[in-house]
């Protein structure tokens, strides 16, 4: 009875792999999160709605021709690079969302580094070709003290 009772417990402890869809929302973020660092603006655009609506850190609200235009390659600069961590993925019907932390550690004028992070939520819808993004959200998430 307790191996029974354990073997069902270790079941409920491992995770179970994610579905298609889950892993093709993965993906779409990961290609999109790409492309903006590469400064790639058709690969960006291949990741967008029409539709697309995206809140900044500050609490402004962009359209999509206004994050494309955030990410022209002759405005290319230089990027920290940037983890995501703990992201979660619901799939529900035709949409999806991915909720993740990206953290980004940045090396001042003086060679010391900080580290901020920001959780960002990207809301998915099913499309034709493929799955796009509808919306992202990025909320900063203050430093420890």
């Amino acid at each position: 009875m307790a191996i029974g009772w354990a073997m069902a417990m270790l079941a409920a402890a491992t995770p179970a792999p994610p579905s298609p869809d889950a892993a093709a929302i993965e993906r779409l973020v990961e290609r999109f999160n790409t492309a903006r660092t590469d400064f790639d603006a058709a690969a960006l655009a291949d990741t967008l709605a029409p539709e697309y609506q995206e809140i900044s850190p500050v609490g402004d609200v962009d359209d999509r021709a206004k994050v494309l235009g955030f990410y022209r390659p002759e405005d290319r600069r230089p990027a920290p690079p940037m983890q995501g961590s703990e992201r979660q993925i619901v799939v529900r019907g035709a949409t999806g969302i991915e909720t993740e932390r990206r953290t980004i550690t940045m090396t001042r004028p003086d060679g010391t580094t900080v580290t901020r992070s920001i959780r960002v939520r990207y809301v998915a819808m099913r499309a034709p070709n493929g799955w796009k993004l509808v919306s992202a959200q990025y909320t900063p998430i203050p430093p420890a003290k």
